[in-house]
């Protein structure tokens, strides 16, 4: 459970982060890539085996994570777009409501166990995170730019059904941390390359403050996977489990922070969010 806890922590640390982006003017697509190479510094650091070239191409999983690091890249910038275009409710809910493909994969590629207290749980952390979520504004947001959500909905969900894939079938124990650190060395490679694309086109302006984000940023970034590939890899905890309490307690710890520290005005429906999110962790850890 502790695993699991850091990872909510750390998350939730990495929002918080990137929420202050805006405030220092800190550009964020410049911020979260130098942030990976941070990440990969710490990964380096802490790992035995280190991520060389010799040693990725030898493993059966260097393929995976380099899918995993592209996705990553792709939904950020898919996010990124939403949000410019108004629609910040719809896209926090399409990440979270995400939660539901790695669940479903757990449950149909491993054969985890389904009861009555499980589903209900699964569903209530599911309304959970909607209704949470809610925010004034989510009814304007463009019908013709429907595939956004959709796209960040199928993208961060995949995202996260290879990852428990690969940590369960493919990545030993003794290949964790550079597993870990690979996701970050392949983030980062794929983010140089679009900021060189986009410093040739113009489009690109470095600057020092998003260098320092990104050097904060990195911490937290790195042990939020790290953790959360830690709680997957405990035998004790299913998928449905992990992803499903990791997801809506995510979702608390930032509506907290939003009211303690950004003053933010909660609606019915958001506090209706929360009762039932809570009931739905309880249900699930007693599932389990």
């Amino acid at each position: 459970m502790l695993y699991l806890l850091l990872s909510v922590f750390f998350t939730t640390t990495v929002f918080l982060i990137i929420k202050e982006f805006n405030r220092f003017g800190v550009d964020n697509f410049q911020g979260i890539v130098v942030s990976y190479f941070v990440a990969l510094t710490i990964g380096v650091f802490f790992s035995d085996v280190k991520p060389t070239y010799t040693f990725l191409m030898h493993s059966n999983w260097w393929f995976g994570a380099l899918v995993i690091s592209a996705i990553f890249i792709s939904v950020f910038n898919i996010m990124a777009i939403t949000a410019q275009k108004g629609g910040l409710s719809v896209m926090t809910v399409a990440n979270k409501m995400s939660v539901v493909i790695p669940i479903l994969a757990g449950i149909l590629l491993y054969k985890e166990p389904l009861n009555v207290l499980k589903i209900a749980g699964i569903l209530l952390a599911l309304l959970g995170v909607f209704f949470t979520s809610l925010k004034k504004g989510i009814s304007t947001f463009s019908n013709q730019l429907w595939y956004l959500p959709f796209l960040i909905f199928i993208g961060s969900g995949v995202a996260d059904a290879v990852i428990n894939h690969m940590q369960r079938c493919y990545v030993s124990l003794q290949e964790f941390d550079v597993f870990t650190t690979s996701l970050f060395l392949f983030c980062g490679i794929i983010g140089v390359f679009i900021c060189v694309v986009k410093l040739a086109l113009g489009k690109l302006l470095i600057t020092t403050k998003s260098i320092v984000g990104g050097l904060v940023l990195g911490v937290p970034n790195y042990f939020s996977i790290y953790f959360l590939l830690k709680a997957l890899s405990q035998p004790e905890y299913q998928t449905s489990f992990v992803f499903s309490v990791n997801n809506v307690s995510i979702v608390l710890c930032s509506v907290c922070l939003g009211v303690v520290f950004y003053k933010e005005k909660l609606s019915n429906y958001n506090y209706i969010g929360v009762v039932v999110s809570l009931l739905a962790i309880v249900l699930l850890y007693f599932a389990v």
